[in-house]
């Protein structure tokens, strides 16, 4: 699996050579509590609402549906500054990067007649790009690939979810074989990548 970069509106360069990804799965918090308690030097990159919590400058925003997230990124770019680097799937107006993916289709096409769906969550995305800009290590927060639903909303029966399907684990399980470069801090993702500790970090 990889990603392929059609042009890109700002310098790629990385200050770091660890990448901090946080999604929002429900235990974004406590993943990012411990992670920085490691003071482990890093860039971050995040998906969705977890950009608010973030305590220092964000390198990279990811959303794999750019054309649903045009005012989004133009208000995270108003709130962040010019140096967030906004990237997405295909050219679209606002985001500084845009993308392809290269995965395999598990027979999804096959089954739903369907075409164009990503496997693996919004956080394979990212972790794919992370790899392409050349990250040495990725650590996922906030990833967990579980029903729990977002941080961001009180647990009840009405905020679970999302459902992920057996190709998204696939997905995952297929990465794990390809790279060892990748950690996550919780959840299915840890079970399947590993778990993020400090002393790989440091090693």
């Amino acid at each position: 699996m990889k990603v392929k970069l059609h042009s890109a509106r700002k310098d790629l360069a990385r200050e770091n050579d660890v990448l901090l990804i946080l999604g929002d799965g429900r235990t974004m918090i406590s993943d990012l509590t411990q992670f920085m308690d490691w003071d482990i030097p890093h860039d971050a990159a995040c998906i969705g609402r977890c950009v608010k919590s973030y305590p220092k400058n964000i390198k990279h925003w990811f959303n794999a549906d750019g054309e649903t997230a045009i005012a989004w990124v133009k208000q995270i770019k108003e709130q962040h500054g010019n140096g967030l680097i906004a990237h997405t799937l295909g050219y679209v107006e606002g985001f500084d990067a845009d993308w392809d993916i290269e995965q395999p289709d598990y027979h999804y096409r096959e089954i739903t007649n369907e075409a164009h769906r990503l496997h693996g969550s919004s956080s394979m995305f990212a972790t794919l790009v992370g790899l392409e800009m050349g990250y040495s290590k990725i650590v996922l927060g906030g990833c967990p690939l579980d029903a729990e639903g977002h941080w961001y909303f009180e647990p009840s029966k009405e905020t679970l979810g999302p459902i992920w399907l057996g190709l998204d684990f696939m997905a995952w399980l297929d990465l794990a074989r390809e790279t060892d470069q990748v950690r996550s801090l919780s959840g299915y993702t840890a079970q399947i990548v590993g778990e993020a500790r400090r002393e790989w970090l440091a090693a």
